[in-house]
């Protein structure tokens, strides 16, 4: 994630330009303001910017000498000079002086983002440069790499020298409690094979394929142990197993274009370097099971979980495969499976994976049950999966079930039914659209669809026409105060529930009581 800095003295465009624009989905983390050249040196003497925007007239230090002093001190920086004055001396010395772009004010809100994502995009094909050629200097054995094994191999043996485990953090873009995750490549060698002979050349080509594809994407560290072996820290996300899919694919890659067998021994995971040799020493460990090509060995820990998330599926997908006629039954073990992915934080291709054999499970169980002649429903629900985010997955093949097992139109009015009773007892509760679908087992969007479908109604009006007419009651039938009814009515600001009852009925809540006595 990158960081900007925007300088203007006048604080109200400075601070526009803060809030205007989506910094977080264009990449930018961190944006920071200040009122003067002379405060925007003091913060960056503090923190690393990537882009800044200045406007040049400004008391104390004009953008131009800013400029100037960015140039000197840190000349990679990008600059986007903004200001009111349409003079070609300026637009001459903002060339001269390499600013990347020149804006005049009042700027376009989208010219604006588009100049912004120009320079994202060049900073970021700068760092692409920088990272091939590191990766190509660090794959011919450069000082570089021989400054990762040292500091890797003191981190095994237990050893935290603060100057390399900064320089670690630093290079790889990583917090100090960074989940990880030790993988020995220990290949497998028959006597017929030409690699016996060239194992120096067999452990150079694993090592650079590894740098390839994890250092390269900072999603890793290749280095060598003290026994030669190529050793891999994996940088883990939130998903379980996504170590797992990583390694198998390295797997995959070796064979295909080395021809190298290989099995992986992959250990626990640690939180943080300091306890990364605990990881690799349960790695160590497996050495001793029998080689198996293309096995990637993993601790007792991570088997187990792996069988647990197993067990609850086949159980869950048996639950389904038994209540095909049973609508509600089989949509609460749906939201358990959903919960069950989400537990043991699978990684995207496993959710999909399980996804569509739990579907497609249900799907046969369906037919045979029915007699129903098959579609290829399948493959659009694969096509789905393979398109959608790691967020979607449960939301799509529970879709595909819910649509698969619907009972029909008698059933739908049932759903409204209930949810239109559930609505009437819990008025003074929060109330949603996603609250209520929950309720009833199947996503937001075709709860609401329903909901429409079924009283030419949408749910959020329902529930506001119904919680106005409990307070139209309320006012005229007792003398409670309006705070009170306002929160049996579900408003717990009550601000907001006389702004509500006034664009309902067109009166306050005190002039509607006057009007009915």
């Amino acid at each position: 994630m990158y960081s900007i800095i925007i300088v203007d003295d006048e604080k109200i465009i400075r601070n526009g330009i803060a809030k205007v624009l989506p910094w977080k989905e264009m990449g930018i983390e961190r944006v920071f303001t200040a009122a003067s050249g002379l405060e925007a040196l003091d913060i960056m003497s503090r923190q690393p910017i990537d882009i800044m925007i200045t406007d040049i007239q400004m008391a104390e230090m004009d953008g131009l000498a800013l400029v100037e002093k960015i140039n000197q001190t840190n000349p990679s920086m990008r600059i986007i000079v903004l200001t009111g004055y349409n003079n070609f001396e300026y637009v001459q010395k903002c060339c001269k002086m390499e600013v990347h772009d020149y804006l005049l004010k009042p700027v376009d809100e989208d010219e604006l983002q588009q100049t912004v994502e120009k320079q994202l995009e060049a900073i970021k094909k700068r760092e692409l440069q920088v990272r091939e050629r590191k990766v190509l200097s660090r794959s011919e054995g450069t000082a570089e790499q021989m400054k990762i094994e040292h500091a890797m191999q003191n981190l095994l043996k237990g050893r935290q020298e603060p100057a390399s485990l900064k320089w670690l953090l630093e290079e790889y873009h990583v917090e100090e409690d960074q989940r990880l995750q030790a993988a020995i490549i220990a290949p497998i060698i028959y006597d017929s094979e030409s690699w016996s002979q060239h194992y120096e050349l067999l452990n150079l080509s694993i090592k650079n394929a590894c740098i390839e594809m994890f250092d390269f994407n900072r999603q890793g560290i290749t280095f060598e142990d003290d026994t030669k072996n190529i050793v891999l820290v994996l940088f883990n996300g939130n998903e379980y197993e996504e170590s797992v899919q990583q390694v198998e694919d390295l797997s995959t890659y070796l064979k295909e274009e080395y021809g190298i067998r290989q099995q992986i021994l992959l250990g626990s995971e640690a939180e943080g370097f300091g306890q990364f040799h605990i990881s690799y020493n349960d790695a160590c460990m497996m050495k001793k099971e029998p080689a198996v090509e293309g096995k990637i060995h993993q601790s007792a820990k991570s088997q187990l979980r792996l069988k647990l998330f197993n067990d609850i599926f086949h159980e869950i997908k048996k639950t389904i495969g038994n209540n095909i006629g049973d609508y509600e039954t089989a949509m609460r073990a749906m939201q358990a499976y959903c919960q069950a992915m989400d537990s043991y934080n699978l990684s995207q291709s496993l959710m999909k994976k399980c996804s569509y054999e739990m579907a497609s499970s249900i799907y046969f169980s369906y037919l045979l049950q029915t007699n129903e002649t098959g579609d290829n429903r399948l493959n659009e629900l694969l096509n789905a999966l393979l398109a959608c985010r790691r967020e979607d997955v449960g939301t799509v093949v529970t879709q595909f079930v819910m649509k698969l097992l619907n009972p029909g139109e008698e059933k739908v009015h049932e759903v409204v039914a209930k949810a239109k009773e559930y609505i009437k007892e819990h008025l003074e509760e929060p109330l949603s659209v996603t609250q209520l679908a929950e309720q009833f087992y199947v996503t937001p969007s075709y709860f609401s669809k329903l909901f429409k479908k079924n009283t030419g109604e949408g749910c959020n009006n329902y529930i506001v026409r119904k919680r106005m007419e409990k307070a139209q009651s309320l006012l005229t039938s007792t003398n409670m105060k309006t705070g009170k009814i306002a929160d049996l009515c579900g408003y717990k600001d009550v601000n907001y529930f006389s702004l509500a009852f006034k664009k309902y009925t067109a009166q306050s809540p005190m002039e509607y009581r006057e009007s009915k006595k």
